[in-house]
């Protein structure tokens, strides 16, 4: 299987190129109808969006699902391989190098990937969840006019997500990096016609220019500081060679300054690499681009910022874990950050009316989880949680997109209400995925939310699991509220005729919601065969069986189930005081304080006024004062100046041969002049 393993990205590549020709292709046929058709003859104007949606639909799934058959494939073989060498090394994984990419001076770096326990299992997820984002697209999309456009994207995303992972070194990784942010643009932007999604790709871009800053200035102290066992510089991005023990140690020994401190060399790399996370994973400060993303098709929320691409910051400290173990203070910064992002990201969820922000920030408050989790150490619950989280998020988005498809494009669940009776099986679905999400007993999210909480509990981090367990039971309170709000009672807003979506739209549901059912058996207590599994790749031992607290796992399902009742009862009683445009009814309790949810702590008001204000400012001024003044100045002086030169010159060309004749005369007697009386 090693010598197809570049199949796996290669197809959605072949979906990329297929697409676009096909596109192309169209365009010059709609241009050769329109031409005959103003020349009078047949037109044949009507254009189907639903088969067009359809075909290049069809050619992007068929490609992803392609990659993800080749990828189980590569898990089974890497199962015929050894757990460990005879060494006690690693023997599952496949390092393949297919030609040199970049070689200047001694910086070389190889085009290759590296497949083994961690990578495959990112690759399943990619693969496997994004062949059912596909397939729901195709009836998602049915009515859009650019859909071979949209499918191009989609499958260019799956593309830059699978280098991301599969890459053998870090500048394969930031090919990845770079190309799912470039993706992200385009389909958060998708519709640019309209007011939101231009301004959210732009905001999307922009932050995520700040993390991508961090993780450049770490590959390039990772090239620099890293040495072997003799003390010479490493020079080397490949994650087999700059990780490995006996060359990262060297890390701890190099002291280097950073941001006016001193750190080990190890310190400063933790920091920036944290500052990459920070900014992918959608962490405080760098969250606000997540929500805004959601003006994009539920088709992206769902794939891009829900199952992959902003679980890559989780993905890049799991792979870097060895730096990161060697700066146990920086690993303290991240996990009270994760655990920071957590409860504030699930209080601002009680806050939004938008029924995709309210998933939105329940994302990034899951990222949160994840992040806490793999930087106290735990890096099998981070992955674990990443795993079901993908699933069933995957699913509630899909849901939601369903919901909107369904309801006349509205995503204000203060019109909503009564789906439940008008969309029977998105409703049951959801209702899977959001208990799953509130960790309730034996979906997916119970398991691997337990397995964070009980970790951190294991490991001295008591008020880190305090806050992660106050931050379960509001994100019970918030999907509560949103089942109540949109599926319960009745509905509020009589003139938008909803129904049930396409067959196409609810099989990919289906499949999720059974997914949320039985994912939490990868690392079921009593088998953890996901930690078994990674064992080898994170140079642990094979682990006994972790303790299972069933008195936390009792008492947080217990404080979830009360807030979900809760939640569900208070919005119940209060269904007649749920109005568009009109306050929450929490707000009777609330006050100023749930105005400060609704405006989301703030954090967009005060880049509003530390960063963009200025900004505009600043542009404004030179755009007035500099640009008009100065730089027009300069090309209009120039421009003066020749014009004026041009006028005296052109006195001279009068056309008449006596003036020219008498400008010969003065010439003649000063150049005698000069001769004579030198």
């Amino acid at each position: 299987m090693q010598d197809f393993i570049w199949l796996v990205p290669l197809l959605p590549l072949l979906g990329v190129i297929i697409n676009t020709i096909r596109g192309t292709l169209a365009v010059r046929q709609r241009h050769t109808a329109a031409h005959v058709g103003d020349h009078g003859h047949a037109d044949h104007g009507h254009h189907d969006h639903h088969n067009a949606a359809r075909i290049p639909g069809w050619i992007a799934s068929a490609m992803v699902i392609g990659a993800f058959v080749l990828t189980l494939a590569t898990f089974f073989s890497l199962l015929g391989q050894p757990a460990r060498t005879a060494a006690g090394e690693n023997g599952r994984f496949f390092d393949v190098t297919y030609w040199s990419w970049m070689a200047v001076g001694n910086f070389s770096v190889p085009f290759g990937f590296l497949i083994d326990q961690l990578s495959i299992v990112m690759m399943l997820l990619v693969t496997g969840v994004g062949s059912l984002i596909h397939i729901y697209a195709i009836g998602y999309m049915s009515h859009d006019q650019r859909p071979t456009r949209f499918f191009v994207y989609l499958n260019l995303f799956i593309v830059a997500m699978l280098m991301l992972v599969m890459g053998n070194n870090f500048l394969m990784l930031f090919l990845g990096w770079e190309g799912v942010g470039l993706c992200s643009f385009l389909l958060i932007g998708f519709w640019f016609e309209q007011r939101d999604p231009p301004w959210a790709s732009t905001k999307a871009f922009v932050v995520n220019r700040i993390g991508d800053f961090g993780l450049l200035m770490a590959m390039f102290a990772i090239w620099t500081l890293t040495r072997d066992v003799q003390g010479n510089p490493l020079h080397s991005l490949m994650f087999r060679e700059v990780l490995a023990e006996q060359h990262v140690q060297t890390l701890q020994f190099t002291q280097t300054a950073f941001l006016g401190s001193q750190y080990t060399a190890a310190g400063a790399i933790a920091l920036m690499l944290l500052l990459g996370v920070t900014g992918k994973s959608a962490q405080i400060p760098l969250f606000v681009w997540l929500p805004d993303a959601m003006a994009g098709p539920t088709p992206v929320s769902a794939l891009i910022h829900a199952a992959t691409m902003v679980t890559a910051g989780v993905y890049l400290i799991i792979r870097t874990h060895a730096i990161f173990q060697l700066s146990p203070s920086v690993m303290n910064f991240a996990a009270g950050l994760g655990a920071a992002t957590a409860f504030v990201a699930a209080t601002i969820a009680i806050g939004q009316y938008d029924i995709k922000k309210v998933l939105a920030f329940s994302t990034v408050s899951q990222l949160g989880y994840m992040v806490a989790a793999v930087a106290m150490g735990g890096y099998v619950a981070g992955l674990f949680h990443l795993l079901t989280h993908g699933i069933f998020k995957a699913l509630l988005f899909l849901g939601s997109g369903a919901v909107i498809h369904g309801f006349g494009d509205e995503q204000d669940m203060r019109k909503m209400g009564g789906l439940k009776s008008k969309m029977p099986r998105t409703f049951w679905t959801y209702l899977i995925g959001t208990l799953a999400l509130a960790g309730i007993f034996p979906l997916a999210g119970f398991w691997s939310k337990d397995e964070i909480i009980g970790y951190a509990y294991d490991n001295d981090h008591r008020l880190l699991a305090v806050v992660l367990i106050i931050s379960s039971m509001l994100t019970a309170f918030y999907m509560a509220r949103q089942v109540t709000m949109v599926f319960l009672g009745e509905q509020r807003d009589t003139s938008i005729h909803a129904h049930e979506s396409a067959p196409i739209m609810i099989w990919p549901l289906i499949l999720l919601a059974i997914g949320a059912v039985v994912a939490g058996l990868i690392n079921l207590p009593g088998l953890h065969s996901l930690e078994t599994w990674l064992a080898p790749v994170l140079n642990e031992p094979v682990a006994e069986p972790a303790e299972f607290h069933l008195g936390l796992a009792g008492l947080t399902l217990v404080l979830a189930l009360a807030s979900g009742w809760l939640g569900y009862y208070y919005y119940s009683r209060n269904a007649r005081r749920i109005k568009a445009n009109e306050r929450d009814p929490l707000y009777r309790w609330g006050g100023d304080f749930y105005t400060i949810l609704e405006d989301k702590w703030g954090f967009d008001s005060a880049y509003d006024l530390a960063i963009v204000k200025p900004y505009k400012a600043i542009a404004g001024f030179a755009n007035r004062i500099f640009d008009a003044r100065i730089i027009d100045g300069i090309v209009n002086g120039a421009g003066w100046v020749v014009n004026q030169a041009s006028r005296g010159l052109r006195v001279l060309q009068s056309g008449y041969v006596r003036s020219y004749a008498l400008m010969f005369l003065i010439g003649v007697i000063a150049v005698l002049g000069y001769f004579v009386l030198r």
